[in-house]
């Protein structure tokens, strides 16, 4: 008896050696999850990756769904270099980095992904100061390092981008966190084409743009491969408002003129308005994007700071950035319909649809 027990034992032992020698060998040849992505392309480890951006960064202006940059790097990862890389996307046409920021926060990424390319800049321009960027785009970066800390980011400056102070906050923050920087706008320069031969409309990729996109793409990922690069750890801090964790308010504190509908809180006629109180430092709003769309004034405070135009060719739930910098306490912002539209809206409405507010705090 007590011999059975001893040979059970002693094969018990040798099965459970058997599967650890097994399962270690399988780390070696590329299951272990803590491989960074140069590492795997070293030793051909399919590759997951994420885009967070704008049109750009969806690839629009491309001719084919086959010449958006992120499908001709696809081909050429797997031709050239028998590795299969596929990737998630939380892009949106027309899009800041902070609806990227808020969208990120919000997303549910199933699987952990190797790279993260940040697609913004030619948008944000037209809505907020260099500075106001700087601090939003650091704190995408800081949720990206954060949530992913052993993945590498590639922050792209667009080809398009003409605002060189712009272009100078993506580079020094890029810099200071030791991401893979790349500018577009050099490269197309360069390329000795024409802006009309590589865009769509002067501002967005064609085929042959996303080309050079995925070219340079493709090229540092393999220069890096070579030289080793390490994946930076989160830096210090560049900014004040390092980390803006963005929060969501639909309760207005009062309305007028304003009713409540399955697609938000609607308001036509003019004057109407709708006021939320808030204790953040940064405001956005959620409003619903149409072909009817109108113009709304904001004021925080009382004091005017802006008009939204909720104008778009199709209809959208969008994030839109409003403010930044603004002071710690109590805030009043109310959102007055203005009875104006967009050239671009051929209707006879103004309409406006609104969610709710976005805030830290």
């Amino acid at each position: 008896m007590k011999r059975r027990v001893i040979k059970s034992l002693i094969a018990l032992f040798l099965i459970m050696n058997i599967l650890f020698v097994f399962f270690q060998n399988q780390k070696t040849y590329g299951y272990d999850t803590h491989l960074n992505v140069y590492e795997k392309i070293k030793t051909n480890i399919p590759i997951r990756y994420l885009v967070i951006g704008d049109s750009i960064g969806r690839g629009s202006g491309a001719e084919t769904p086959k010449e958006r940059w992120f499908v001709r790097l696809e081909n050429m990862m797997k031709q050239k270099e028998n590795i299969k890389i596929s990737g998630d996307y939380i892009v949106q046409s027309g899009a800041t980095a902070f609806e990227g920021l808020y969208n990120f926060s919000h997303s549910n990424i199933k699987e952990l992904p190797d790279l993260v390319f940040l697609v913004f800049g030619e948008n944000d321009r037209k809505y907020m100061s260099a500075d106001d960027f700087g601090e939003i785009y650091e704190a995408l970066v800081r949720m990206v390092k954060t949530r992913f800390p052993e993945t590498e980011i590639f922050t792209i400056t667009e080809s398009s981008l003409t605002f060189k102070d712009f272009a100078d906050q993506i580079k020094k923050i890029s810099s200071h966190y030791g991401t893979a920087h790349l500018d577009m706008r050099p490269v197309f320069t360069q390329s000795g084409l024409s802006t009309k031969q590589l865009t769509k409309d002067f501002i967005h990729p064609n085929g042959t743009g996303y080309q050079l996109y995925a070219n340079e793409i493709y090229s540092q990922l393999l220069r890096h491969t070579i030289e080793d690069k390490v994946i930076a750890s989160l830096s210090t801090p560049l900014y004040r408002q390092k980390d803006l964790n963005l929060i969501k308010e639909n309760k207005p504190s009062h309305l007028h003129g304003f009713s409540h509908s399955s697609l938000g809180f609607f308001g036509e006629i003019k004057g109407s308005y709708i006021e939320y109180d808030f204790t953040g430092t940064i405001l956005g709003g959620i409003f619903l994007r149409t072909p009817e769309g109108g113009k709304l004034d904001v004021f925080i405070d009382g004091d005017y700071l802006t008009t939204i135009d909720t104008w778009w060719p199709f209809s959208k739930v969008r994030y839109l950035y409003i403010g930044n910098d603004l002071q710690d306490g109590l805030h009043k912002v109310r959102f007055e319909t203005n009875g104006t539209k967009s050239l671009m809206n051929n209707t006879s409405n103004a309409d406006v649809y609104i969610f709710g507010i976005i805030t830290n705090k």
